[in-house]
């Protein structure tokens, strides 16, 4: 079994089946012969913009090529572009068996701070607290805490990294981990903080 990587989208073929694809890769190959009229980084954020589309707007892991399709030329239109976008034939399958979308709950570790910078670590642990239960009722596989370094610097006052940061990160970190395998009890659930 594999887990997809965030760049990719899972693409459907003919015969029910589903083969992971590169979204930028993907771009460039159904855009032909127009991908070379423009600038490379321009076509890599046209990619990202249609994965975003996809995976946080409309939350899909699993598209067609037709709905690719559509949507890449929506965002070669809107930037005035006219390039035909063309049907690619994908490789055949491999045998890999594909998970499941994973569900996500995420967080931001720095408004976590902001809103108890007042009361002080006390009330920073209880929010945390809160808010990792909360994450937990909605039974993700993953619950993702991001802004870790912003968090430490608005507990510490500091504005630039420094030992006392890099031991107020291990605590949070150690911090959730503990709380994590103690709330989630049998369940599997990964913790990323970044």
């Amino acid at each position: 079994m594999i887990a997809l990587r965030d760049d990719f989208l899972l693409v459907a073929q003919e015969g029910g089946h589903y083969i992971p694809c590169s979204v930028e890769h993907l771009t460039f190959e159904l855009a032909g012969s127009a991908a070379h009229q423009v600038d490379p980084e321009w076509m890599k954020q046209a990619a990202a913009g249609v994965l975003h589309y996809f995976k946080d707007e409309l939350g899909k892991s699993h598209v067609t090529v037709a709905e690719f399709t559509s949507a890449l030329s929506k965002v070669f239109n809107s930037l005035g572009l006219t390039a035909e976008v063309s049907n690619i034939e994908a490789p055949a399958p491999a045998s890999v068996e594909i998970l499941p979308p994973q569900i996500i709950w995420r967080g931001d570790l720095r408004a976590i701070a902001i809103e108890s910078a007042t009361l002080g670590e006390l009330a920073f642990r209880q929010a945390l607290l809160s808010q990792l239960v909360t994450a937990l009722e909605s039974e993700p596989q993953t619950v993702e805490f991001s802004g870790l370094r912003g968090c430490v610097k608005v507990i510490t006052g500091r504005k630039h990294w420094c030992p006392e940061c890099r031991k107020w990160s291990a605590w949070i970190v150690d911090l959730l981990r503990s709380w994590l395998s103690e709330k989630a009890a049998d369940r599997h659930v990964s913790l990323v903080v970044r």
